[in-house]
């Protein structure tokens, strides 16, 4: 009895540390601001080294959101093969997972234009 207590902890344990491992991966990749912060260093930015971070971290929230986007994609194509129109409610779940893509899609491209604009402007200031 108190054998299957230990291997049952063990496994919760390990778990447990399989899960925050993969948290602190995925969270690892973008430096977190507040937007407050971020409004705040948009507004402060003058320097090339403040460009930078700004740009870097607009290019760590299009890797994010393409991310995303591929996720979502993948279980829109789940869902879209699973069709059965009539136990279906509205809105249906492939439709959830198709606006939710699109969505992502759109924050990509929403962050890649900030990108470009932050790396033009780092550019013009290290010319200075």
């Amino acid at each position: 009895m108190r054998r299957r207590f230990v291997v049952v902890g063990l496994a919760a344990f390990g778990l447990a540390a399989g899960t925050a491992r993969f948290a602190m991966a995925e969270t690892a990749d973008t430096p977190e601001y507040t937007s407050a912060k971020i409004k705040t260093m948009v507004r402060e930015a003058h320097t090339v080294e403040q460009y930078t971070v700004l740009a870097d971290y607009y290019a760590a929230l299009e890797r994010r959101y393409k991310q995303k986007a591929i996720d979502q994609m993948h279980l829109w194509r789940e869902r879209s093969e699973m069709f059965t129109p009539l136990s279906e409610k509205w809105p249906r779940p492939v439709d959830s997972a198709r606006n939710l893509h699109d969505y992502y899609q759109y924050k990509a491209a929403q962050s890649a234009a900030l990108q470009g604009k932050y790396r033009r402007l780092a550019e013009i200031a290290s010319t200075k």
